[in-house]
This record gives structure tokens, C-alpha cells and sequence, in this order.
């Protein structure tokens, strides 16, 4: 009897991708809304087949830590715990950044560091999805001290660009700057999507979920495993 495939997925990153809410005393990752609309369009597209891979969507976010203090080096030893492990991923969401702005770091030198971790993700054999940094309550969109958050999103956005297919893999952003902004004029959907000044309610979380999943459904290639 041969065992089930696995299509796995990593989701790398800080409090964000952890699900961080409610003061931190509860998480709710977005990889459980997206692995739900994965599972739910494999089943589709091997029409209920038991022969449907396991699908297996990882959330290894933690709270606080800084791309270049941290985080590079966390994604280095995850990618090779993994293929020490034979598990290879198909897709690796990176979100990272917005604790470095914090400290003052320079946005070209978190992207320098961001970009470490995309050329890892592709020497792993993974297509990459990264993601812009979100703004927060702390300061107004149009703040000129908001200027370092625009630029690195720029640099994020372009290196999506530009990198869209890159040595066969796929490159994807998810604005997230875009898709969830604090400063709405909605003040109902912003209490449903916000849970403080930074992070997001389960429903924000599931949002973001949901963008992952719009932007690469296409690209999954459920059979191709």
C-alpha cells in the first residue's frame, strides 16, 4: 500500500503570520483559512478521489522578531530541517519587515534581508509568495514618517514584478496594504477586521487566507505531484 502524496506549504514570518489576537493570549493563523480553500479545491479537482494528496499548510510565524535579527537565520534552519526530512515545499509566503521599520532600520537594508530569504525559498525549489507590510493605527497613511513602509513595500511589489517567473518558478505579492487598510472609512468593517492598533481579528487573518488563495489557485498544479 503506497502512502498519500503531501502538498505542503510553509507560511514564514512574525506575529502576523502566528495569528497573533487578543493580546496575544490567542492565535489564529490565515493558513487555516487558507489550507481550508485549498483542501476544498483539491477535493473539486480530483472530484472526491481518495487518490487527492494530503494537503499540509505550516504556520511558523513568531511575534516580535525582526528580519534581520531572527528571521533569516529561522528560515535557513526550517528549510533545512525540512529536506533533511525529505519534505520539500511547492509554495513558501513570506511576510516580514514591519518590526525592523520599528527599529529604525533602513528599508533597502531589510529588503537586502527579505531578499535572502526569497532566493532561499527558490534554491528550496519552492514557488514564493511575498507580502507587502501593512500600515497600522500608529501613523496616518500619509505620515512622512510612514515614508520607509512605502518604500520597502516598493521593493517588494517590483521584485514580484520582476521576478514573476523566475528559473521556473512562480513569484507572487499579496498587497496586503491594499487588501486590509486601517485607516478606512468603514468604521464597522474596521472593528471586524482589527483587533488593535496592529493585528488583525480571525475574520482579517481569514482575509488574508483568501488573497493567498486568489492569487494562486491557478498555479497549484494539484496533480502535478
Amino acid at each position: 500500500m503506497t502512502s498519500q502524496k503531501v502538498y505542503r506549504i510553509l507560511a514564514f514570518g512574525d506575529s502576523l503570520t502566528e495569528g497573533f489576537h487578543f493580546a496575544g493570549f490567542r492565535f489564529h493563523p490565515y493558513t487555516l483559512k487558507l489550507a481550508e480553500l485549498i483542501r476544498n479545491h483539491c477535493e473539486w479537482t480530483y472530484d472526491g478521489s481518495p487518490d487527492r494528496p494530503e494537503i499540509e499548510v505550516k504556520a511558523c510565524g513568531r511575534s516580535h522578531e525582526c528580519v534581520l535579527t531572527g528571521m533569516i537565520d529561522r528560515f535557513r534552519k526550517t528549510l533545512s530541517t525540512a529536506a533533511e526530512e525529505g519534505h520539500y515545499y511547492r509554495w513558501i509566503i513570506i511576510l516580514g519587515g514591519i518590526q525592523d521599520l520599528a527599529f529604525g532600520a533602513n528599508p533597502e537594508t531589510i529588503f537586502n534581508g527579505l531578499k535572502q530569504m526569497y532566493q532561499m525559498a527558490y534554491e528550496h525549489g519552492a514557488n514564493l509568495v511575498i507580502m507587502t507590510i501593512n500600515e497600522t493605527g500608529r501613523l496616518k497613511t500619509n505620515d512622512p514618517r510612514d515614508v520607509d513602509r512605502h518604500a520597502l513595500n516598493t521593493l517588494i511589489k517590483k521584485y514580484a514584478w520582476e521576478n514573476h517567473y523566475a528559473g521556473g518558478r512562480r513569484t507572487f505579492c499579496v498587497d496586503i496594504n491594499e487588501a486590509i487598510p486601517w485607516h478606512r472609512g468603514d468604521l464597522d468593517e474596521k472593528k471586524k477586521l482589527w483587533d488593535d492598533h496592529m493585528h488583525l481579528t480571525p475574520k482579517g487573518y481569514d482575509l488574508i487566507g483568501t488573497c493567498i488563495f486568489q492569487a494562486i489557485v491557478e498555479h497549484l498544479n494539484l496533480k502535478d505531484i
